[in-house]
């Protein structure tokens, strides 16, 4: 019988002595448990809810399969699934892969803190330290009673992971939970947004410069000629630049590769490395061979880049999303040759993507604006090519990359991984209807 965290709501008078004793025990900077306490003015018509979670040390690790530089191990005795933090690149993967809010980055050591068991403690006979702390016993540790997916509270976030923790009340229906920032003023939407935009930019920058890098490799290709040096060297570079600054650690970067087994981010470094060397070689040695072989790795880079997104939206979200840098560069490819029968095809299906998705962007008003231009000038720059009327002038080029641009903008802000907060906020939107 597995052991893990077992959790009595009932009990739970969110005190916060096992999120204290946590960080005394490990002398953290970060409080990687966190004790939610939802209806706090007590409220008559809703119940109150307290939940202290931390990391449930998943059978199957996500934070783990995926961490590029291969900080996550796995603990042999106890089973507690710990990172190590002198390995951490500090580029915040595994949050976007945990669904439980587990792991903690820390702006103070810019790496990822996560709780691990205590494992040292366990080791020797010890209960974790906030097991132990709980006065009222609502937090223990021990041999957990398997529970079937009907039995769980239906905020819980469920990948098929297997998390050794065991959540246990008085209802056996799901419950009813309010939290506190419900009875607040709704945050402005669009400074929510604006807000994700500006924390994932080198991100954005990253991956449109990579996509666009690949497209003008592929037009040389198709018109038979070479990039033109200065501007596809700078595109690279630029983009290698960008990618580091969204590291936590960026001495560390080198070690983003460890991890091409089961990493998709480690496989997309892996392969940007790959890609560069090798686009470099054709500014050496300009051979035709070496222009389709890094076309064909170019391409594969963008799938890869996608796949890092797709690994961590379990719903899916982002799988068919008209912000993929490989379709983007397909469109860019065609646009940039002039051809106008795949530019058309590849054109409509992200027009038809982008027109389905403005449908529930209607009360998201940053959104809906932002996707309306993006049509919009899309629309505009691919008449200008068909007609050939101000095509390929710059400002039709720039209208049209503008266009590309917001796309991958949106896609992030459509990018929202399974995470026990948003399913909290929309049992509760549920529970209203």
């Amino acid at each position: 019988m597995a052991e893990g965290f077992i959790f009595n709501h009932n009990n739970c008078v969110a005190c916060g002595a096992c999120s204290a004793a946590c960080v005394l025990e490990n002398k953290w900077t970060i409080s990687p448990r966190t004790v939610y306490t939802y209806n706090s003015p007590v409220l008559p018509a809703f119940p109150v809810l307290n939940l202290s979670l931390a990391c449930s040390h998943c059978k199957t690790a996500l934070c783990l399969e995926g961490c590029p530089s291969s900080a996550y191990y796995r603990e042999t005795v106890t089973g507690a699934v710990v990172i190590d933090d002198t390995k951490c690149i500090g580029c915040r993967y595994c949050q976007w892969n945990c669904p439980y809010d587990a792991p903690k980055y820390s702006p103070e050591d810019r790496v990822i803190g996560k709780c691990n068991l205590c494992y040292l403690r366990v080791k020797d006979g010890w209960m974790p330290a906030c097991s132990t702390a709980c006065p009222t016993g609502a937090l223990a540790y021990g041999s957990l009673i398997r529970q079937e997916a009907s039995e769980r509270v239906a905020w819980f976030p469920d990948k098929g992971l297997e998390p050794f923790v065991e959540l246990k009340g008085s209802s056996r229906s799901p419950l009813r939970i309010i939290p506190e920032s419900r009875f607040d003023p709704e945050p402005d939407l669009i400074l929510k947004k604006a807000a994700l935009i500006d924390k994932e930019w080198s991100l954005i920058a990253f991956s449109f410069l990579t996509a666009l890098s690949v497209a003008r490799l592929i037009s040389s290709l198709v018109e038979g000629n070479f990039p033109d040096p200065l501007q596809f060297l700078l595109l690279i570079v630029f983009a290698a630049l960008f990618s580091l600054l969204h590291l936590g650690k960026k001495n560390r970067a080198w070690r983003a590769a460890l991890n091409l087994r089961s990493s998709p981010l480690s496989r997309e470094i892996g392969l940007f490395i790959l890609y560069s060397v090798s686009a470099v070689s054709i500014l050496l040695y300009q051979l035709p061979v070496l222009l389709i072989v890094t076309s064909v790795t170019g391409l594969f880079l963008l799938i890869a880049v996608d796949a890092v997104y797709i690994f961590a939206d379990n719903r899916k979200a982002v799988f068919l999303h008209s912000g993929q840098t490989f379709l983007s560069a397909l469109l860019m490819v065609s646009f940039f040759t002039g051809i106008i029968l795949p530019f058309i095809f590849i054109a409509t299906i992200r027009l038809t993507a982008s027109v389905w998705r403005l449908k529930s962007d209607r009360t998201e008003h940053l959104k809906f604006v932002m996707r309306f231009f993006r049509c919009a000038l899309l629309i505009i720059s691919g008449i200008s090519m068909i007609t050939k009327i101000s095509y390929p002038e710059t400002g039709v080029i720039i209208l049209f990359l503008s266009g590309e641009l917001l796309d991958r903008m949106l896609f992030y802000i459509d990018f929202k991984p399974l995470n026990i907060n948003r399913l909290i906020n929309n049992q509760i939107i549920e529970a209203e209807k």
